[in-house]
């Protein structure tokens, strides 16, 4: 019987992960299909409902993005470390009818940037406190890295840079801050509000690489901004890739086809520009 996994979220019409793991999926022979499952969060039973009847629908894995990440966490029957650590399941697979959780955000991000720039003894700038940030966060402390937490909500930032020993930074301060890297992770920019931006060009200068982890749209308002201050930009889309090659290996046990996925993840992109 034909294995079924997707993704879990709201809203995720618009996920560029179908078009990776079929892709991946026809490539390597498997008999699967990647669905998406918007689940509506005004009932916080319809996720409870999608986790336990798993079985019934012959769902093998799936990735779970916002606003799920955390939540998902109480259906776990276990974790792998990073997922336990930093709190925040991007990744599960059903083994003999547990739920298992486990983090690709980090890998993700941290093999992203690793394509433009070294992370040991950086300073690094985390723009935001949600599941990404916790994630991406303590892998790049692991790697040595100096990392500052600015989010919205100073409690958020306080709460994660004590919990990870990293530091918090003012929004005033972060122009003088000298920081190598800036990552968002947070949903300004995103259409349909794509002309936001947290930070601007000015705020920005000498900063090496700035990558935004929003892929809708692809050039985000915050990259555009980092363009003119000279940083080079990565966008979403790396992230994507490489977290989601991770979960194929989570759920195959073996490499993903990672060049079938770039070309299937970056021809779904051209044609939803």
């Amino acid at each position: 019987m034909k294995k079924i996994f997707g993704i879990v979220g709201h809203p995720v019409k618009q996920s560029l992960s179908p078009a990776m793991h079929n892709a991946a999926f026809k490539s390597e022979g498997i008999d699967a299909e990647y669905k998406i499952f918007d689940i509506d969060p005004s009932d916080e039973e319809n996720l409870a409902n999608f986790c336990y009847e798993t079985d019934l629908n012959n769902i093998a894995g799936f990735s779970v993005t916002m606003p799920y990440k955390q939540e998902i966490m109480k259906y776990m029957e276990e974790y792998d470390l990073l997922a336990r650590t930093v709190g925040s399941v991007n990744t599960v697979e059903n083994v003999d009818s547990k739920l298992n959780g486990y983090n690709t955000d980090a890998t993700g991000a941290i093999q992203a940037l690793q394509e433009k720039t070294t992370i040991n003894k950086e300073k690094i700038l985390i723009l935001g406190a949600g599941g990404a940030a916790r994630a991406i966060g303590y892998s790049l402390k692991e790697f040595g890295a100096d990392v500052y937490i600015f989010n919205r909500t100073k409690s958020k930032s306080i709460e994660l840079a004590k919990e990870f020993d990293l530091e918090t930074i003012e929004f005033t301060q972060i122009a003088d801050a000298d920081f190598d890297i800036i990552i968002n992770t947070t949903p300004v920019g995103m259409l349909p509000d794509s002309g936001s931006s947290l930070l601007h060009a000015e705020q920005m200068k000498g900063v090496k690489v700035v990558m935004d982890i929003i892929t809708h749209p692809l050039e985000t308002q915050l990259l555009k901004e980092a363009k003119k201050a000279g940083a080079e930009t990565i966008t979403g889309a790396r992230m994507l890739l490489h977290q989601a090659c991770g979960q194929f290996e989570i759920w195959f046990g073996k490499s993903a086809p990672i060049e079938v996925m770039e070309t299937a993840l970056y021809e779904e992109l051209r044609n939803k520009d």
